[in-house]
């Protein structure tokens, strides 16, 4: 997995670059216009580039936890209202050699457990009145060792760091097509400009895009791992993740729907089901499937594939059974 990371770091060096030049470009344009001497053009679209992105690095750092948790509408609580809960986290992060993280609940039937927080003591664990009802105590404190497993690795932090490109490279895509879309040339990002610029940060948030989630995947893997030296109970675990699976296909859409920004964070996936009844079809008997209907779908199907931030669970189960009976 060190290799999806490195190539993420090539793909981070290589935007650099790239935004370096965007911004030299943008700064020659109004270099020509009198906004500053000629001379300054090249040092004022370095210091661009670094501010713009000192701008979004800031913003994640203060607001993203914040952001995330006012999405969901996560409440704050209290030892009172869930004692079960907050005796496992405490007694967890005891086992994990680890501070103790704010505790928080959504109420809903989706079953999330997800952390957020880019450092040790300022981290926050949220899970939902969903998983609770769901799950033994033995196993709800198996998932609170995989949250805290991604806390003890600084995931979050990580992550974060290393999608910074892909989030640039999303933010400038958004530039690109206003200006496309409005013919705005004033500001040197003018159509065709605008095309150009829209497809080289499409092609680097594609990319970075792909290897994220290769790596998100790793670091589930290896917060199950974890969560394994927390409680040394691979069953518990398997056992929690097989419940889980099981109450995630069953939720009702408008549960899935309304908690679906999470869902990446969360320690299973899941998504609505699809409510389309297919495509139309074609021919004098209507039994012919439009051409282009299979390959969209082929597509679809191998890019939810390649863009999955989880394991397979059944696979994620099946590694921890593994490792159970070679513990016995």
């Amino acid at each position: 997995m060190a290799l999806a990371t490195v190539a993420l770091g090539v793909v981070a060096a290589a935007f650099a670059g790239v935004l370096f030049g965007v911004f030299s470009y943008l700064a020659a344009f109004f270099a020509a216009n009198g906004y500053f001497p000629p001379s300054l053009a090249e040092t004022m679209g370095a210091a661009a580039a670094v501010v713009f992105v000192a701008g979004i690095v800031a913003v994640e750092w203060v607001f993203g936890d914040t952001l995330v948790l006012r999405h969901v509408n996560v409440r704050g609580t209290t030892p009172e209202r869930y004692p079960d809960l907050h005796r496992i986290v405490s007694r967890t992060a005891q086992q994990a050699d680890l501070p103790v993280p704010t505790v928080s609940v959504i109420e809903t039937a989706a079953p999330h457990a997800f952390t957020v927080g880019y450092t040790q003591t300022g981290a926050t664990m949220v899970v939902s009145t969903g998983l609770l009802d769901g799950l033994t105590e033995d196993e709800l404190g198996a998932v609170v060792a995989h949250e805290l497993a991604h806390v003890k690795n600084r995931d979050v932090a990580v992550m974060m760091a290393l999608s910074l490109p892909t989030v640039i490279a999303n933010a400038i895509m958004e530039r690109a097509e206003r200006a496309m879309n409005n013919g705005e040339s004033s500001n040197g990002f003018g159509p065709l400009v605008g095309v150009v610029v829209f497809a080289v940060a499409g092609a680097f948030w594609s990319l970075g895009r792909v290897l994220l989630s290769l790596l998100s995947r790793y670091r589930e893997v290896a917060a199950d791992r974890g969560a394994v030296a927390i409680t040394g109970s691979p069953a518990t675990l398997a056992s929690a993740l097989s419940t889980l699976d099981e109450t995630s296909v069953s939720l009702p859409s408008e549960d899935v729907r309304s908690s679906a920004s999470v869902a990446a964070f969360s320690i299973v996936p899941f998504e609505a089901a699809e409510t389309a009844d297919g495509p139309v079809m074609l021919g004098p008997e209507g039994d012919r499937t439009p051409y282009l209907y299979n390959r969209t779908e082929r597509f679809r199907e191998f890019a939810a594939h390649v863009l999955r931030t989880h394991p397979d669970t059944d696979d994620r189960i099946e590694r921890l059974r593994a490792l159970q009976r070679a513990i016995r």
